[in-house]
């Protein structure tokens, strides 16, 4: 392989990662919405979680983008004629390769939490992982090639000193892991104030949990498909334990599909698909029998399974089964539809432009989006927020 081609690919696939990682940074600093990244989307979740950052509040999409900067620099002044140049070049390549091992490493890494811990996918994140993976693989074993077509054999140290530099960067990757699980930001990732006249619910139209003589009742909207309102849903009972009475909770299901909900935007993929089915039952359920309520909405957000997965054809037979020959009635309830109307318009109420998940929490004409299944925490955001 001639040098020529080696710089041409790599600084094609630096430019993608770099152009990729400086529209993430973008977005990030200024709130600017993504194309596909509306309420729902699997980026919407990755790039408003805590995980977006590292150092208490810089995010990640910096350090990435100082990354591939460094590299095209790299790029563009390996392979000089003169002396001096050959010279640098030996400072150059350890600094590619270790540039390498540190892409590598992040991307194995953020990769990791959209999978095993958020549970969500960011197109444009891990677009950029796996181009990063590519222009890695590139530079580690492009130097064998470069060695072989100037016509020298590569020799064990080269080889040796050339996996060391890449092992450095792995290893620099994992200090930054370690660096960010022990700085992660407030769990808060999004909160806002609207000024324009909320909706509101009367009583029976839907669930309240906690005292029903609290100084103060907050809305919650969740999605029973949402693996964060599944979170949230486990540390409810504390939460309001710990509060001493003073909170109240109205439970407000709404569906974060584009099938039903005006406010979410088409897209190819639907990850709330189904959450429209969910819901009706859902209600047909507290409307028809409120006294089976409870255990039916525990079962449709999993029975404290963040990662479980109700079938609306599950949750229909339960729900027949729970509701008999009523069952039919109870789903054409005019109440479901007039709640769904009511309810989708809060959550578009208490959206904004850049940022519009749930599980969302609302006290007055506040509202806070809170990342974090620790009641402590949670209480203490509720109190400092809403």
């Amino acid at each position: 392989m001639t040098l020529r081609r080696f710089k041409t690919v790599a600084l094609l696939l630096c430019a993608a990662c770099l152009a990729l990682a400086g529209w993430m940074l973008f977005h990030s600093l200024t709130g600017a919405r993504m194309a596909g990244c509306g309420a729902g989307s699997g980026c919407d979740s990755v790039m408003g979680s805590p995980w977006a950052y590292v150092l208490g509040g810089v995010p990640v999409s910096l350090p990435a983008a100082v990354a591939y900067v460094l590299l095209a620099l790299c790029l563009v002044f390996l392979g000089g004629e003169s002396s001096e140049d050959r010279s640098l070049d030996r400072l150059i390549w350890p600094m590619m390769l270790a540039l390498g091992g540190a892409i590598l490493g992040a991307a194995i890494w953020f990769c990791y939490l959209q999978l095993f811990v958020l549970h969500a996918f960011c197109k444009y994140c891990t677009l950029l992982h796996l181009l990063g993976i590519l222009l890695a693989g590139w530079i580690l074993f492009s130097g064998r090639s470069l060695s072989l077509s100037k016509g020298r054999p590569e020799r064990s140290f080269d080889r040796l000193r050339n996996r060391s530099w890449f092992a450095i960067g792995l290893l620099a990757a994992a200090l930054f892991a370690f660096v960010q699980s022990r700085t992660l930001p407030a769990a808060a990732y999004d909160t806002g104030r609207t000024e324009v006249a909320l909706p509101a619910f009367t009583d029976g139209e839907i669930p309240v949990l906690g005292p029903s003589d609290a100084p103060d009742e907050l809305t919650l909207l969740f999605d029973f498909q949402c693996v964060h309102c599944r979170r949230l849903h486990k540390v409810l009972p504390e939460l309001l334990a710990k509060a001493g009475g003073q909170y109240s909770i109205r439970l407000c299901p709404v569906p974060l599909s584009s099938a039903c909900n005006p406010y979410i935007p088409a897209s190819g993929i639907d990850r709330f698909a189904g959450s429209c089915q969910l819901t009706c039952f859902a209600l047909a359920v507290w409307y028809a029998r409120p006294d089976v309520y409870e255990a039916y909405w525990d079962y449709l957000l999993g029975g404290g399974n963040e990662r479980a997965s109700i079938a609306p054809a599950d949750a229909e037979a339960r729900a027949r089964a729970l509701l008999g020959d009523g069952f039919q009635e109870a789903v054409q309830d005019p109440r479901i539809d007039a709640y769904l109307r009511k309810a989708e318009e809060l959550f578009g109420r208490t959206s904004n432009a850049a940022k519009s998940g749930v599980p969302r929490l609302i006290h007055g004409q506040n509202w806070l989006v809170p990342e974090t299944d620790q009641a402590d925490e949670l209480l203490e955001l509720i109190r400092l927020s809403l």
